[in-house]
């Protein structure tokens, strides 16, 4: 176990130490860009090589739960459990996420400390990184298109949020509804690393609400012809400035779109939300 805690704290510090080479190659751009640099390297990475150990490796994660990890198991949970410290600790450093997202975390580094205690159930949390880091993929994709201007209009950003619901609710809780139930039924598996499963899954619901609320928003808009750009920028009583749109309100302020935060303010004909969702709890990893 001893070498297993090394392992972790070794992968902990080559995150925070790729964060701060990050911060002083990319001087100009702020905290939150650099941490998502980090997170899209790590998505990417586990994303693919989780897959190919969870249904390319001669397993199948849906028979075989509780059984003993495997070294290529253990290779991707220690790399995302010192992944999910550095970004936990960067969370409450920068006070960035609510409630919702510190729990998701919480219950992400319990489930992978479980696993490496008992030394079972590798096969189950190796699947479910792989379905929680696949849609990070994609929504770190979509902020970075935002930040550089390349989002609102474009048939890429419409296709990359259509790949963002799909893989979300196909993956996330398609497939990782029937993991959950087969973990459940299985005899092999622990107590403990049901409770687990079964916990995450209740917050991929919970985020399933928001992410529906956008895809109807989103996608409602793409089929009537008009961009999210173009549509805002033809609401009446809109101005723009600088190139982000402003909008009167009831109360006489103007609310001005931003990138990092979410604000709602019921307007004359319209609840604006600036941002869109990138700023929801379900924003990580």
């Amino acid at each position: 176990m001893d070498h297993l805690a090394q392992r972790v704290l070794g992968w902990t510090l080559m995150w925070f130490t790729l964060y701060h080479t990050s911060c002083k190659i990319l001087r100009s751009k702020g905290a939150e860009y650099n941490c998502r640099i980090v997170t899209l390297v790590h998505a990417t990475t586990i994303t693919i090589s989780s897959c190919y150990i969870s249904f390319f490796y001669g397993t199948n994660p849906f028979t075989i739960s509780g059984t003993p990890n495997s070294p290529e198991q253990l290779f991707i949970i220690t790399v995302s459990l010192g992944y999910f410290f550095y970004d936990f600790a960067w969370c409450l450093y920068h006070q960035s996420e609510g409630p919702v997202m510190l729990l998701h975390h919480v219950i992400s580094v319990s489930f992978m400390i479980v696993c490496l205690c008992l030394g079972v159930s590798g096969i189950e949390v190796v699947t479910t990184i792989f379905g929680s880091e696949v849609t990070s993929v994609f929504l770190n994709i979509r902020w970075f298109m935002k930040e550089h201007n390349v989002y609102s209009g474009t048939y890429v950003g419409l296709i990359i949020d259509y790949l963002f619901v799909a893989l979300f609710i196909g993956v996330r809780i398609g497939v990782g509804g029937y993991l959950m139930f087969s973990v459940l039924q299985s005899s092999k598996s622990p107590v403990i690393v049901k409770v687990g499963g079964f916990s995450l899954y209740c917050v991929n619901c919970f985020f399933l609400f928001q992410i529906l609320s956008f895809a109807r928003h989103r996608f409602t808009k793409s089929l009537t012809g008009q961009s999210t750009k173009n549509s805002k920028e033809k609401l009446s009583g809109t101005t723009i400035r600088n190139g982000s749109p402003s909008i009167p309100c009831r109360n006489g302020k103007v609310l001005i779109n931003g990138h990092s935060h979410k604000k709602e303010i019921v307007c004359d004909a319209l609840v604006y939300s600036s941002g869109d969702f990138e700023s929801s709890p379900f924003l990580s990893g």
